[in-house]
């Protein structure tokens, strides 16, 4: 599993549910590395997403409390539930992609 994400100088990832610029080649490096892997976010992170939208052509895994949470992907609502979806896939095909309380959720 890794985690994939742009930070500034200071460490910041995103503000006010956006990233902090939209740099096209980190873009398609991301695209480059997820396309049909599997992606395990937070829920703010897909509701960031044009339309609140999954990545196309990926697996999308979101982590929120709400069971009820309406999304055309994998929904767990508690990090031992996201590890248990997470064991059907190849560790190396798992990118953890935010937001914060997600990453800090996998950090060691």
């Amino acid at each position: 599993m890794k985690a994939i994400v742009v930070v500034d100088q200071n460490w910041a990832i995103g503000k006010g549910n956006s990233l902090l610029a939209h740099l096209p080649g980190d873009l398609k490096y991301f695209k480059e590395k997820t396309l049909g892997k599997v992606v395990a976010m937070g829920r703010q992170t897909l509701e960031s997403f044009p339309g609140g939208k999954p990545l196309p052509e990926r697996t999308n895994i979101v982590l929120t409390t709400n069971e009820d949470y309406p999304a055309a992907c994998e929904i767990c609502c508690s990090k031992d539930q996201l590890f248990q979806c997470l064991a059907d896939y190849d560790p190396e095909d798992v990118f953890i992609i935010g937001g914060e309380q997600v990453y800090r959720e996998f950090l060691p």
